[in-house]
């Protein structure tokens, strides 16, 4: 296949990342799906909550959720199949013949993904032009265009600018939101950014790749120090058909510019205002939950409030694992003057493992306008996870963090 890397076991061959560090980087793409409904079909990314897929919102649009289905490449024989049971898609999204707006989607699944599905962090920053990334997908193949078959593919490219600069073009839609990177061959002719800014690059050679029909809503990733982060969201691609051929331009959208939205839809960050009720009761608070259901902390201030305070919060595991037992959150609790009280939920997930009862902690640190009891640094609680043996659970979203 040309100029295109085939990942039956999700796993490249090692490389020297291009304008890195020369270190010898293993990608790991287990967390790059295939999404089909039986008719349509395209790409996704799991994220670091172990139960929502990141994808491009036109992927979603159109599915019919009780058909749909997300397929994970783990090194099994056949891609393993997990039922969907929400889609959101991002409230400004828009895609029309005259532009394309925050075309981004979450699906939620019914469990958490399995165990051995790479969970992939964001890319916050926002320094990605001129970096080097990795294009992955289920694509079809460049070398016949009639392929078809749902093959995890990877290959690099350089993200050349935003689509900021097109507008003159007659481009419309989140214009800064959009990763550009065009498919260079290694003469100018073909160098169709590069000729637009007129700031050449002739290409990455032998291992520069584009996306091409089925790539939608699979993922541009950059490299931190040990790990992959996700910086894209493959969107579309413009140029002369057929797609995918030297002198397109690929378009992904830019994560960095959406990171709150998708921390806060998949409960992974909370800002939580306290109540100046009376508290629940303490010996009420759960101290176990059952696979798959939500669990609260409390976090109470005797006699309440006096001054403006707040304190921030994370999950740790302990034997209960992030990303595939519990999601986890992080955030902060503000006290109002008068505030006494506050609930901090964290979502359980259930799985198809037995794995036994397993436990997590809630951290209370950094206390602003009061302080920890004896003056600690932190403090923390835990609660048991309560395996389902049954192996039938569905994941029920918590209203607290979902309503």
């Amino acid at each position: 296949m040309n100029k295109i890397q085939t990942l039956k076991s999700g796993i490249l061959p090692a490389f020297s990342y291009p304008g890195g560090s020369g270190a010898v980087i293993y990608p790991d793409w287990s967390g790059v799906v295939r999404i089909s409904d039986g008719n349509n079909t395209g790409s996704g990314v799991l994220s670091s909550s172990g139960l929502h897929v990141i994808t491009a919102a036109h992927v979603v649009q159109d599915f019919q959720i009780s058909n749909t289905s997300v397929y994970f490449s783990t090194g099994k024989e056949h891609l393993e199949a997990f039922t969907v049971q929400e889609f959101t898609i991002h409230p400004q999204a828009l895609i029309t013949d005259s532009g394309v707006w925050h075309d981004l989607a979450l699906i939620t699944l019914e469990q958490s993904a399995p165990l051995e599905a790479q969970r992939y962090n964001l890319y916050e920053q926002s320094d990605e032009i001129g970096q080097t990334g990795v294009i992955t997908g289920y694509g079809r193949g460049h070398t016949d265009m009639n392929d078809t078959l749902p093959t995890l593919r990877a290959g690099l490219n350089t993200i050349d600018t935003t689509a900021a600069p097109f507008h003159s073009r007659g481009w419309r839609g989140s214009l800064d939101d959009q990763l550009l990177f065009d498919y260079d061959d290694g003469t100018l002719e073909n160098d169709t950014i590069g000729n637009f800014l007129g700031e050449p690059h002739l290409g990455l050679g032998d291992l520069e790749t584009m996306i091409t029909p089925g790539d939608s809503g699979g993922g541009l990733f950059l490299p931190a120090e040990d790990e992959w982060l996700l910086a894209g969201i493959h969107s579309f691609a413009s140029g002369d058909p057929p797609v995918g051929t030297p002198g397109d331009i690929g378009a992904s959208t830019r994560i960095s510019s959406y990171v709150p939205w998708i921390f806060s839809e998949t409960g992974q960050l909370q800002q939580i205002q306290a109540m100046n009720t009376k508290p629940p009761p303490r010996d009420e608070v759960p101290l176990e939950v059952d696979e798959g259901l939500g669990v609260y902390f409390l976090v109470e201030i005797d006699g309440g409030a006096s001054s403006l305070s707040s304190v921030e919060f994370f999950t740790r595991d302990g034997t209960a694992q992030a990303g595939l037992d519990y999601i986890p959150t992080s955030g902060q609790v503000v006290f109002e003057p008068g505030d006494r009280w506050a609930k901090i939920w964290v979502q359980t997930l259930s799985d198809n493992l037995i794995d036994g009862n397993e436990d997590f902690e809630l951290v209370l640190t950094n206390p602003e306008g009061g302080r920890f009891p004896e003056d600690a640094e932190e403090l923390s609680a835990s609660r048991i996870i309560i395996d389902d043996l049954s192996l039938s659970g569905v994941t029920l979203l918590t209203e607290e963090l979902f309503g």
